[in-house]
């Protein structure tokens, strides 16, 4: 899983306002946000109250604790269950960590979460096992925690070679055989940029060889690959991209899990210009343009179209088969993050796990499939005292703030936590069910607030009112009390083209949670083994209580409100349980 935390290249600077025929009612009404992003009314109640979890039996005077939140380079890694002694699966074993001098615990069932991988300690401690690894030593580890007394204990990891470790450039060609890209630069020469995309188990290319998600499959490190399931390697919009298996210059090249027919070219611009554009519009896929504009015409000499919407492929595939990812092409602008290998038999390449292409792919609005990604957010922890349990003043929000791209312009986008069950079993595998907690109702966003035909209100549609026609953003520094309690470890935006969160009574509160689930569960997959129509994320950034005075004792981090942390949040007050750890945290960071 990935945030998909990128630098952005310069956004195209035309919007798509929706209105076509054929749309499922599935809510109307105005957007009360302003500037493209979707807020909460003002002295909104919630639908439904999810409560704070209560605090837990601390193992010091709550007094002795006190947040940090320490990143630096990583020393002295360690496994173990000397502070566990009664887990005994080595893979769930904790251990210590130095980060700038200061020894960490690290609880049994920590998880590690890598730019584009989630990790528990001891598998990230101990690497690929590939003979070549990234060392640990050096890599750069984000660690926040209490000071229990003593004792500094993690309660949340986060983990990369460096986490501003990106670029931007123009392609200038492609190695197809080991799913690299080459970036000029500017010096007369190139950047290797390779995608670090594993041999995926069970996946094929047309010649029954394995392959990997995004191109012919590799990896220096598996740790730092890219998310598999969800499209890290993507347009602007979140559409899937891929560099082919094969060369498809040469007669028979073109790799089918990677169509050079996704990317059409744009032919000569004559003069007059074409009553119908050589690059799909909104106008010619049947949607009004948006008030601030059409969707951009080719430039003089530009061979791809950089601006287009695929056709709904149960219609039609001419000018491209939206159930496949789309190549890059010579010429693209890239942004890309990775990892910097130092190769001993060559020249030093990045190998990565987040590329996005300048390159505006939509599909047609309110069909299937389409595609999303996740950019910077982040939730409050939902502390709601205004005095920390140490005693001292703290300021807290019931908050989040997320921002998202979307190919399908129309359909409107909400975002639930993941409220993982986790149950171990007599035999000690566990059992896990998913329940989507929906929190975009109308009280959240101020949008959609009439029902059509008793459809759900509320969800963003700041991709067809706001200022870019990909970008659903939602800003909430007030949330309605209740409704954002409890924040779960991932957090899945989806397009109601998908699954509907379907009312179970007029008063929309309370949804046909088994129906909505189901749908997510059994999404259908395209381009290359994706869901459709979704994005899953974990959360990068908790938004914790912070000291009001200066001087104060510096307030802890309430790591207790996370239930994913505790052994005993079966009893969160969720409608289904949320032990997302039957053992929890093991000693705890509280």
């Amino acid at each position: 899983m990935n945030a998909n935390r990128i630098r952005r290249l310069p956004a195209s600077p035309v919007v798509a306002l929706l209105a076509a025929a054929g749309l499922i009612a599935i809510g109307a009404g105005i957007a009360e946000a302003k500037g493209g992003t979707a807020k909460p009314p003002k002295g909104a109640v919630s639908p439904w109250v999810i409560p704070t979890l209560g605090d837990p039996a601390f193992s010091v005077a709550p007094a002795s604790l006190h947040g940090f939140d320490d990143v630096g380079l990583l020393r002295n890694a360690t496994v173990g269950n000397d502070d566990c002694p009664t887990i005994t699966d080595p893979a769930t074993f904790g251990g210590t960590v130095t980060v700038n001098g200061v020894r960490i615990t690290i609880p049994c069932n920590l998880i590690v979460q890598m730019p584009a991988n989630t990790l528990p300690w001891a598998k990230f401690v101990r690497g690929s096992g590939t003979g070549s690894d990234v060392a640990n030593d050096g890599l750069e580890l984000r660690v926040v925690g209490n000071m229990v007394g003593a004792r500094h204990i993690a309660g949340l990891a986060f983990a990369s070679q460096q986490a501003a470790n990106s670029g931007t450039g123009v392609i200038s060609g492609f190695d197809y055989a080991n799913g690299a890209m080459k970036i000029a630069n500017a010096n007369g020469g190139t950047v290797t940029v390779q995608i670090n995309d594993p041999v995926v188990a069970g996946l094929a290319d047309s010649k029954g060889n394995p392959t990997g998600r995004f191109s012919a499959g590799q990896s220096p490190d598996p740790r730092f690959s890219a998310d598999q399931d969800n499209p890290t390697i993507h347009a602007a919009t979140g559409y899937p991209m891929c560099i082919p298996r094969t060369d498809p210059a040469i007669p028979g090249g073109d790799d089918p899990l990677c169509p050079q027919g996704n990317r059409p070219k744009a032919p000569p611009v004559p003069n007059p210009a074409p009553a119908v554009p050589p690059c799909r519009n909104f106008s010619v896929a049947g949607v009004v343009p948006p008030v601030s504009g059409e969707l951009g015409a080719p430039a003089a000499g530009q061979v791809y179209c950089s601006q287009y919407v695929m056709p709904n492929p149960a219609v039609s595939t001419i000018g491209g088969d939206a159930r496949q990812q789309a190549p890059f092409e010579v010429g693209d602008f890239v942004s890309y993050s990775g990892t910097l290998i130092m190769s001993g038999s060559g020249p030093e390449y990045v190998s990565a796990h987040t590329i996005e292409a300048n390159v505006g792919i939509y599909t047609q609005p309110g069909t299937q499939p389409s595609y999303m990604a996740i950019g910077d957010f982040g939730v409050g922890t939902a502390d709601p005292l205004a005095v920390a349990i140490n005693g001292a003043p703290q300021e807290t929000q019931d908050r989040i703030f997320l921002e998202s791209e979307t190919t399908d312009v129309k359909s409107v986008v909400d975002i639930y936590y993941e409220d993982a069950n986790n149950t171990r079993n007599a035999d000690g595998s566990i059992t896990t069910s998913v329940r989507n907690r929906w929190t975009t109702p109308f009280e959240m966003t101020g949008e959609n607030a009439a029902p059509v035909l008793g459809g759900p209100t509320g969800g963003i549609t700041t991709q067809n009112t706001g200022p870019q026609p990909q970008r659903a953003r939602l800003r909430a520094t007030k949330a309605p009390a209740g409704l954002l309690s409890q924040p779960s470890r991932t957090v899945r935006v989806a397009v109601r083209s998908l699954c509907v969160p379907t009312p179970v009574d007029p008063t929309l509160t309370t949804i046909n949670q088994t129906l909505l689930d189901s749908c997510f569960a059994n999404a259908p997959k395209v381009a290359n083994g994706l869901q459709a129509g979704q994005y899953i994320a974990p959360v990068f950034e908790y938004i914790f209580p912070e000291n009001v005075r200066p001087g104060d004792q510096p307030v802890p981090n309430d790591l207790w409100h996370l239930p994913f942390l505790r052994s005993d949040a079966a009893n969160s007050g969720i409608p289904t349980s949320n032990a997302a750890n039957p053992e929890g945290l093991v000693p705890t960071p509280w």
